[in-house]
């Protein structure tokens, strides 16, 4: 980030700043590993000393957290504007669902890292707040979604996070990485070309279908 970046004081401006430390955070995410990314690399990149930005965060786990919700809030708005604009079925929301989700590819590469890793490093402060907002988007779907699924709200929870690890799994399946392709060369063996928005769909099909 060119120039030196400056403690806010007022609200707006912490709030400024913190965006700025997210959307460098989430420049680093896709071009290095989780696990190269620290906190003296993100202050690097903003021109502060790492004890500056210690004002803002305590950890990069709670930077990813905040990355995840802007995200995820996307995706789900998403969501939302397509089944309140258009006469809702399984399949139209099959739909919504995978175009969102695909507009929003990278949401899933932080949900991929989310339980296992980002999750388990944070205070248990934070993370009850993290809590709280993810449940506000995925209650937002439900209020949506159960105009045509009529399930119970818990119910509909587990779908979402199912959907959600498939969706991981698809990404894995078409953003291959370069080892993994490399490695099939050398083993001989055939990568399939799958369809993200095609595969992700059928799958939505068929778990609402089958509730």
């Amino acid at each position: 980030m060119d120039g030196h970046f400056q403690r806010a004081k007022s609200k707006e401006n912490k709030n400024i700043r913190y965006q700025q430390i997210m959307d460098v955070t989430d420049h680093l995410f896709h071009n290095s590993t989780y696990h190269d990314i620290t906190l003296s690399l993100i202050s690097k990149k903003l021109n502060l000393a790492r004890g500056g930005l210690y004002k803002y965060v305590s950890s990069k786990e709670e930077i990813f957290l905040s990355i995840y919700l802007q995200k995820e809030g996307a995706f789900v708005n998403d969501v939302c504007s397509a089944l309140s604009n258009n006469v809702q079925t399984i399949e139209s929301i099959a739909d919504a669902f995978s175009q969102a989700l695909y507009k929003h590819i990278d949401f899933l590469k932080y949900h991929q890292i989310l339980n296992s890793i980002v999750e388990t490093n944070v205070s248990v402060e934070k993370l009850a707040d993290f809590k709280i907002k993810n449940n506000t988007y995925v209650s937002n779907l439900y209020s949506i979604v159960n105009k045509t699924l009529n399930i119970k709200e818990k119910e509909w929870f587990n779908i979402y996070l199912t959907i959600l690890y498939h969706g991981v799994y698809l990404f894995d399946r078409v953003f291959y990485h370069d080892i993994y392709i490399e490695a099939m060369k050398i083993a001989q063996l055939e990568i399939d070309e799958i369809d993200f928005v095609e595969s992700f769909t059928h799958f939505i099909t068929i778990i609402l279908k089958n509730l």
